[in-house]
């Protein structure tokens, strides 16, 4: 079998199986995205990920990692404020929550590649809106498009610094829904001139920044009779691809999720159709993981072979730096300057309570 770049896969739990090792070797994804599911502690982690990391084709290590709610990685590493706190400390203090926003990023990356992980979906450039749905919430870097794009452009300065790529999520741009696309798809009444005056603005400014970016399962209804974004031709390539002349790979989110309808084959061809280069199939089941591969399949044959094989350039160039080999978390957990900069981050962080909403769905 060709290896399967455009898939992204994640495990069942702790440690791979045998038959998971077998569908690595077999299937070569390009990625493995890890849940609370597969973390125990630093020990266990790199174990996982150097088991990982000796499968054919070596896949490159994916997480969550945005701070708030949405931490995988948590004691004994870095408990990270959410990113809208860092917004709130914007408002009348914007210098030190610049130099900590940077500070963020960087002990967020240095931790990721310590472990061998060279992707993080972050971060969040979605707009914090009163009245929607609390799934975006404080993972916002803030309420209006201007504080979204000084912030999140602060953290990725200093997260750009350690080797360690991220994608911006959740274009169009997730925050005036009233659904949770976990759940239910979310249905905005708006066409693209209108998103261009708000949701898009940060995902057009940090785009230089980004070598991958990841779709909302959320649709426009004048926009491709209201398909999700994630299926949108209208909104992956005709307008990220031709109109904006973006270079970066485009990253579905997780198909199982409820907002979209039909089966994991049907998702999947219907996402790399629109323009999708990486899928992401994250229930850990393999039938889930075979159907997506016999998705894409139907996909490529259908479709233009210029353009599938710039999909394919696009996803080795992009991932190639990325496959990090695990370095040493312990000797970076007694690192003064790395203590030093997680004492300044962990100051304004608050104890995080709240549900996790980007849990994977059974």
């Amino acid at each position: 079998m060709k290896p399967q770049i455009h898939l992204i896969i994640a495990l069942q739990g702790p440690e791979p199986s045998e038959a998971e090792l077998t569908f690595l070797n077999r299937v070569r994804p390009a990625g493995v995205i890890l849940f609370g599911r597969n973390l125990i502690g630093v020990k266990q982690i790199s174990t996982l990920i150097k088991a990982i990391g000796d499968t054919a084709g070596a896949p490159t290590i994916w997480i969550d990692q945005e701070g708030g709610r949405v931490q995988r990685l948590r004691d004994p590493l870095t408990r990270y404020p959410s990113p809208y706190q860092f917004a709130v400390l914007a408002r009348t203090d914007p210098i030190r929550a610049e130099r900590l926003l940077f500070t963020a990023g960087r002990l967020c990356g240095e931790e990721l590649g310590a472990l061998g992980i060279g992707v993080n979906c972050a971060p969040v450039l979605d707009i914090r809106e009163a009245e929607a749905d609390p799934v975006i919430g404080d993972r916002a870097f803030g309420s209006h498009f201007s504080e979204v794009i000084m912030n999140a452009t602060s953290w990725l300065h200093g997260f750009r610094q350690t080797g360690v790529m991220p994608i911006g999520k959740h274009f169009p741009g997730h925050g005036a829904a009233l659904a949770d696309s976990h759940h239910a798809l979310p249905v905005l009444d708006k066409s693209i001139k209108a998103m261009e005056k708000w949701e898009l603005n940060p995902f057009r400014a940090v785009l230089p920044h980004l070598p991958g970016i990841m779709t909302a399962h959320l649709a426009l209804s004048r926009v491709d009779d209201g398909v999700p974004a994630t299926w949108s031709r209208t909104l992956l390539h005709k307008l990220l691809r031709q109109k904006w002349r973006y270079p970066g790979v485009i990253v579905s989110d997780a198909l199982e999720m409820k907002a979209l309808h039909g089966t994991m084959e049907e998702r999947a061809r219907l996402a790399m159709m629109a323009g999708c280069d990486l899928l992401l199939c994250c229930t850990g089941r393999m039938e889930d993981n075979e159907a997506v591969i016999e998705g894409i399949a139907r996909a490529t044959k259908a479709m233009d072979a210029q353009e599938v094989e710039a999909s394919r350039r696009r996803v080795r160039h992009v991932l190639a730096p990325y496959r990090l080999q695990p370095g040493s978390i312990r000797r970076l957990l007694k690192d003064p300057g790395y203590r030093k900069r997680r004492q300044q981050v962990e100051a304004v962080a608050e104890e995080v309570f709240a549900l996790d909403p980007t849990i994977p769905l059974a």
